[in-house]
């Protein structure tokens, strides 16, 4: 399977790591390279540092971002100084990051870059609709380690997700985990009509009951295990940012009615519960859906850690295709599974 194949007809991508050493960077390097030899340029961006040589967290060393001539980037200014490339500034954006302003570039030659763009979804939005004025390239948003909701409509619907050994000594795990974060991000839309005034002052409640597609204003506090431990004709509750275990807890050890209930949350990034307690709510009945939903094009896998406990490349690959409808690629394969 060619990696292009997967992306061809998307003008925005985000890849995703699982952990860091997952592979995002090589796989992301493939894209670029893939594009290039299709005679179409890139415009990339980070919601993260990267492109540094060595990684700055696990002190290891890590694959380099090569781009090409009439590429673009947007990356902090203090960064620009490490970028190998003959470059022209085309845009000052105007959004501060603690590495400088953001930084719109055109590459007039090629080489190696570091880019690190805005941390915020709106403000990742907005670089994105900058990069368009200058070329009708595919724009390439590289992620970083849980940022996860970096991918969500907003910015872009579609996402590659890398996962790999450095995740987790037990490769079950790292498997579960990975088709685990996969299905969360493609749950079911949800279309529910926000009030104009929807913001953080003014709805700071950690849940909104749902009635007809439109939040209603809370007169109490609204708790999931007051409202659904009893008999209750609320169906759906809109969850104001995430949901933890802790969160969950209450609920789980009561003997709620959950059947048809329903949790909807602005995307899948904001449900940090584990597979084991969102299992025992599935099997409850509870629905869950999102506002954005996001369309993961494939898993990739890197059978080797950072940390020195590798996997079985062929096992790896074999049980992750086996919990999964989505391609699944080996980049350790020349990026074919």
């Amino acid at each position: 399977m060619d990696i292009y194949d997967l992306i061809k007809d998307e003008d925005r991508i985000s890849f995703i790591g699982m952990c860091k050493n997952a592979g995002k960077t090589t796989v992301l390097n493939e894209v670029i390279k893939s594009v290039h030899n299709r005679g179409e340029n890139i415009l990339l961006t980070s919601i993260g540092r990267d492109g540094e040589e060595l990684d700055l967290v696990t002190n290891t060393k890590k694959p380099e971002i090569y781009i090409y001539k009439d590429d673009y980037i947007a990356t902090a200014r203090n960064l620009i100084k490490y970028c190998d490339i003959t470059k022209e500034i085309v845009e000052s954006t105007g959004i501060y990051t603690p590495m400088g302003e953001i930084i719109i570039i055109k590459a007039l030659s090629d080489g190696y870059v570091q880019i690190a763009g805005p941390s915020i979804a709106t403000q990742m939005a907005k670089v994105c609709e900058s990069f368009k004025g200058y070329s009708d390239g595919k724009i390439l948003i590289d992620g970083a380690l849980e940022r996860k909701s970096i991918a969500t409509g907003k910015v872009s619907n579609v996402a590659i997700l890398s996962s790999g050994a450095s995740y987790s000594v037990d490769m079950e795990k790292t498997v579960r985990d990975t088709i685990f974060t996969s299905m969360l991000f493609s749950l079911p839309e949800y279309k529910l009509n926000l009030p104009d005034d929807f913001n953080k002052e003014n709805y700071s409640d950690k849940y909104y009951i749902i009635e007809e597609n439109h939040l209603k204003r809370n007169s109490e506090k609204v708790d999931l295990k007051e409202i659904w431990a009893k008999e209750s004709d609320i169906e759906t509750v809109f969850v104001n940012g995430a949901l933890t275990d802790a969160m969950i807890k209450p609920l789980l050890l009561s003997n709620a009615k959950l059947e048809g209930k329903r949790l909807v949350f602005f995307d899948g990034s904001r449900i940090l519960i584990n597979y084991e307690n969102f299992e025992k709510l599935i099997q409850r009945g509870m629905i869950f859906s999102c506002i954005d939903r996001i369309n993961i094009l494939a898993i990739t896998i890197n059978p080797f850690s950072a940390y020195g406990n590798h996997y079985d490349a062929g096992e790896f690959l074999y049980m992750m295709k086996k919990y999964t409808n989505l391609p699944v690629i080996n980049i350790a394969e020349k990026y074919r599974g």
